[in-house]
């Protein structure tokens, strides 16, 4: 008996050290870059996830790049963890933080919004509203200052960029295919908000088509069946996408049975990255 409770004291004072001494969980094989933009002085992290067997070898990898970096790099860091190698290419990863020093409401908002509308009521709030419609100079900054910073730093395959986006991500996915197309090669665009200052991106994409006729991307949009209008919202802009027969645009979507605005975007991301960077069978 003595040595039993010699023992389950040694334990417990154990476990106590280590409670006491212990450290923030990081996940493996990250790190984060700063950087400021030289347009709009406002900085942002870089959050970076590398493959596993990325310093062993010299060849290039997908590009995956994410925004809403407070759940998506988590979430897709784990899903890679799982599929690399096994149902998708292993891919370096790239979280675009909230600006630094402000409300990730107030940042996303003013980022990731195509339109100035101080009175939309289905955003954050009529606060965070009055920043709004600053997606021109968020894309801006993406295609000058992360992306040549990123093909720099590290072996990025240039056919091979994948745009992430979820809610607001996804209306800003959408603007930056009806804008500059080519900056991105797949657009895995979830749950987008296509409701914003009454359908902004409907009337967007018309005035692009008025003097485009091509449009190279593979764009998969997905929706929870449970997001109400949203789905139709969705759906009706992949319609519209396809009336105008654009050259090298292909768009498929898919309507997630029983999923919400906030379950979808595992899954979401799970299907989508099968369809961008499937593994590649040996010899092909």
């Amino acid at each position: 008996m003595f040595f039993k409770l010699v023992f389950v004291a040694v334990v417990f004072f154990s476990a106590s050290i280590s409670a006491e001494e212990s450290t923030e969980f990081k996940i493996r094989n990250t790190h984060t870059l700063q950087l400021k933009s030289e347009v709009s002085g406002l900085e942002y992290e870089l959050y970076v996830r590398l493959p596993n067997d990325y310093s062993e070898n010299t060849k290039k990898y997908p590009l995956v790049l994410l925004n809403d970096t407070g759940y998506s790099v988590a979430v897709a860091s784990g899903i890679v963890h799982l599929m690399a190698g096994r149902d998708i290419e292993d891919v370096i990863i790239i979280g675009i933080s909230y600006s630094k020093g402000h409300n990730p409401l107030l940042s996303r908002t003013r980022d990731y919004t195509p339109t100035y509308a101080p009175n939309e009521k289905r955003g954050h709030s009529l606060e965070v509203q009055k920043y709004s419609g600053k997606a021109s100079q968020y894309i801006n900054f993406i295609a000058d200052e992360v992306l040549p910073l990123i093909s720099q730093t590290y072996r990025v395959r240039e056919d091979k960029k994948v745009f992430v986006g979820h809610s607001y991500g996804g209306l800003l996915g959408a603007n930056i295919l009806i804008t500059n197309p080519e900056l991105f090669d797949y657009y895995i665009l979830g749950s987008p908000s296509f409701w914003y200052d009454k359908k902004a991106m409907f009337r967007l994409e018309s005035d692009y088509a008025k003097s485009n006729k091509s449009m190279k991307a593979k764009v998969f949009m997905y929706i929870g069946s449970q997001e109400g209008s949203m789905v139709e919202e969705m759906l009706a802009f992949e319609n519209q996408l396809k009336s105008r027969d654009y050259q090298g645009l292909i768009v498929r979507s898919k309507v997630l049975s029983g999923l919400t605005h906030h379950s979808a975007f595992a899954v979401l991301l799970t299907d989508g990255l099968q369809q961008a960077v499937p593994r590649q069978s040996k010899g092909s």
